[in-house]
């Protein structure tokens, strides 16, 4: 997977309301949101095992 940041930078619009809206209902917008999650249990997993 690419950086996450970068994949982050995508979904995240300037100052447009409505497409913020849009966002909330997409289905790519689920899926970043899956991906966000793992990030970070990935991350928190790391932590833990130091």
């Amino acid at each position: 997977m690419s950086d996450i940041l970068s994949e982050l930078d995508k979904y995240i619009p300037e100052d447009n309301p409505r497409k913020w809206a849009k966002l909330s209902s997409d289905i790519d917008f689920r899926r970043l949101e899956l991906t966000l999650l793992k990030e970070i249990l990935i991350e928190l997993k790391q932590i833990n095992a130091k």
